[in-house]
């Protein structure tokens, strides 16, 4: 176990910091996409409503290839077909990216005055499109990296693309006149560059040989992920759609700022936690203790979550006065503690579902997920119109304990795993009594509010040392975790960590 913890903590490092750096452009832009002067109130809420539309594009249209490739990259019946496998996938993909970018560039106008109600969006949603069909293929690349532990080229690769699409970006939105449509059309540039400089990796990586069987056999796994992926966006996104539909582009705009800000402990923390994962969870599926280390997985995971939760809904106000230009978006930080309680329940939903991963049980959770957005639906249409914004976050919420409640059953139904959810329980509740207890001083001055709000965050570990939701050994690998993150950082080399303790009621 003591190998497998070393090399999960380098894969989050390096593959972490891979995703942040490209992820981080959107929390770099906020003052410019805030600022009235550079985007209007409409473009700001138009911009919002497009990003999402990105997001079901991707989900739609990925097929979830990238995932069933990662299942089949470590089953030893098709090692002699991964180059294989992969061409097939490809191609697949780039089909598809040629047929979306098409389609959508024609029908950019009447799909701007459905989706958005404004049929002057129309080029920045077929710059969107087109921008958007390249992800998928990205991702699969991406994908590769990770299986063949290509950590300096993931890293480097992202960076690139970073920084070319964040000077894209400045330059469009403060040296020309094309607003909104300058940044998707830097999205393109930055896409474009990514797939020229990883063009001859992904040459090397192909055997152009198209298997429409092994294209089946993945399918058959990835179709109902892509309904679950699908499914899922829109549990996630369908409260702006509503809210566009039911309330002002404002309203529409300080969601979204709220939600940008609180979705970087998905950014920052989920996903590049979660990079490192899927292949590990894979690896470690036939080890004798793998159940107990999925366990430990899950409460640590929390631990981790709710803590950068728990600083980013204290200092909500002051986050999101510092990347936030225009004021009458400032409101956003009362939303921030809801759309947190959101990421907490949907990354336990995201690892209660090992189970059924493992054991290929993929239909119940497309299933499941169709259920809940249809729920998620009906919740947002009843409650955005008498309570707003917050009853928009509300809806996500709630959707979000209810799918994590309902997955989690099933899939102990199936692949029993000792999850300690007594222990998850506590660690949510210290962190919202704190948060609650630093709220209170919101109306006082900068000064106290970031004295007792820096109280609070440091109270919280103490707090799970009392209620021994880390034990000694706990503790011991903690000290050793940061040290092997300092050693990764600085030199490449990894500590020694502790051996965990196995025993069922200590996990």
């Amino acid at each position: 176990m003591q190998k497998e913890f070393n090399s999960l903590i380098k894969s989050v490092v390096i593959y972490g910091f891979g995703n942040v750096s490209v992820k981080i452009i959107g929390l770099i832009l906020l003052p410019l996409y805030t600022n009235t002067q550079l985007l209007s109130v409409d473009e700001y809420g138009g911009m919002a409503i497009l990003d999402i539309s990105s997001q079901v594009l991707i989900a739609l249209f990925s097929l979830s290839l990238s995932s069933a490739y990662l299942r089949w990259y470590w089953d030893k019946t098709y090692i002699n077909n991964r180059k294989k496998i992969f061409f097939t996938c490809f191609a697949t993909l780039s089909v598809l990216a040629v047929l979306l970018a098409i389609s959508g560039s024609f029908s950019s106008k009447i799909l701007a005055g459905f989706i958005i109600g404004n049929e002057s969006f129309s080029s920045a949603l077929a710059l969107m499109v087109i921008a958007t069909s390249m992800q998928p293929v990205i991702d699969l690349t991406l994908t590769q990296m990770r299986m063949e532990n290509k950590a300096s080229f993931f890293v480097s690769a992202n960076v690139a693309k970073l920084i070319i699409s964040l000077c894209a970006t400045i330059y469009f939105l403060k040296f020309t006149d094309k607003g909104l449509a300058g940044i998707y059309e830097a999205q393109i540039i930055g896409n474009v560059a990514f797939l020229l400089l990883t063009s001859g990796y992904i040459y090397k990586r192909m055997e152009f040989r198209f298997s429409g069987t092994l294209l089946y056999e993945t399918l058959k796994y990835s179709l109902p992920l892509a309904l679950a992926s699908l499914s899922n966006v829109l549990l996630v996104v369908l409260d702006r759609f509503v809210l566009n539909a039911k309330t002002t582009p404002l309203d529409v705009g300080i969601y979204s700022q709220g939600y940008k800000i609180a979705n970087t402990t998905k950014v920052f923390v989920v996903s590049s936690i979660q990079l490192a994962l899927a292949p590990a969870i894979f690896k470690i599926m036939n080890r004798p203790d793998n159940k107990i280390i999925y366990s430990k997985i899950m409460t640590w995971f929390t631990i981790v979550v709710v803590y950068f939760s728990l600083f980013l809904s204290l200092f909500g106000l002051e986050i999101t006065k510092l990347f936030t230009t225009g004021k009458i978006y400032f409101d956003a930080y009362k939303l921030i503690p809801l759309f947190s309680l959101s990421i907490i329940f949907s990354m336990l939903k995201d690892v209660s579902i090992t189970g059924l991963q493992i054991t290929k049980r993929t239909k119940i959770i497309g299933l499941i997920l169709t259920g809940i957005a249809v729920f998620n639906l009906t919740l947002n249409m009843t409650l955005v119109p008498l309570l707003g914004t917050y009853g928009a976050a509300i809806s996500s919420m709630g959707s979000q304990f209810l799918f994590f409640v309902i997955m989690y059953m099933h899939s102990q139904k199936y692949y029993k795993i000792p999850y300690r959810l007594d222990k998850i329980g506590i660690v949510i509740i210290i962190a919202a009594l704190l948060y609650l207890s630093g709220s209170f001083f919101n109306n006082d001055s900068l000064v106290i509010r970031i004295i007792i709000k820096l109280i609070a965050l440091l109270l919280f570990p103490v707090f799970l040392f009392t209620f021994k939701i880390m034990d000694h050994n706990e503790i011991l690998i903690l000290i050793s975790t940061i040290k092997n993150i300092k050693s990764v950082l600085i030199s490449g080399k990894k500590e020694e960590v502790p051996p965990i303790v196995q025993e069922n009621d200590n996990v």
